[in-house]
């Protein structure tokens, strides 16, 4: 990965932040993450049980998410000492 990265130019990392990063960027994507605690639950079940928003999708299991990414388990090191 870090021998891509030496071969990157300047003007490709440009066009990348165009595309996927900066604001109305035509691939820019977005992660929201909401945390509710116990004593938040009847406001959690109400979200829940709405709709979700369109272009949206419901991660219910984090580890399978987290494998399906693709740099997951591309960092050195065992579980416990990634920095995600």
């Amino acid at each position: 990965q870090i021998a891509a990265l030496e071969e990157l130019k300047k003007e490709e990392l440009i066009e990348f932040f165009d595309n996927h990063v900066k604001v109305g960027a035509p691939e820019k994507k977005i992660l929201s993450i909401q945390i509710y605690g116990g004593l938040h639950a009847s406001e959690y079940e109400k979200i829940v049980h709405d709709a979700p928003p369109p272009h949206s999708h419901r991660i219910t299991d984090i580890f399978s998410f987290r494998r399906s990414r693709p740099l997951y388990g591309s960092f050195k090191g065992g579980a416990g000492q990634m920095k995600l």
